[in-house]
């Protein structure tokens, strides 16, 4: 029996894997050419315009006409249907914490969490809903 009859499955194997390995990385360059020609055509008013251009938060105006209150206060009112922790940064209610409500939903969080969190989105990081003020 020949070499080649004994190891044809090793061999099919072989080149599989190589054919495998150039398919990938021709497509990844064809890819990265690509992102990067349609990246170099833009200008800034088609920037603007991209739908992958992520949604801007709200101005610091906007984020301050949110109520905001001391917890220790608040604490008998059960702002937020009963919330005990901040989800953005998990951690829990404390007495001389100023909290912030957001509006359309009536969601609570630490005024400092969800000052940074909304001047990045405009939306509740909860239930998304959209914080028009």
């Amino acid at each position: 029996m020949s070499y080649f009859k004994r190891n044809e499955g090793t061999i099919f194997f072989a080149f599989a894997s190589i054919g495998f390995v150039a398919f990938y990385c021709i497509n990844y360059f064809i890819r990265r050419c690509r992102d990067r020609s349609a990246s170099a055509g833009n200008t800034s008013e088609e920037a603007g315009m991209s739908p992958r251009r992520p949604p801007r938060g709200l101005d610091p105006e906007a984020i301050d006409s949110c109520p905001s209150f001391v917890y220790k206060e608040a604490r008998g009112i059960k702002p937020g249907i009963g919330e005990l922790e901040c989800v953005v940064c998990l951690n829990e209610f404390k007495d001389d914490e100023t909290l912030r409500l957001v509006p359309p939903c009536v969601h609570v969080f630490h005024a400092d969490c969800v000052d940074i969190w909304l001047s990045h989105s405009s939306t509740c990081p909860i239930c998304r809903a959209d914080v028009v003020l």
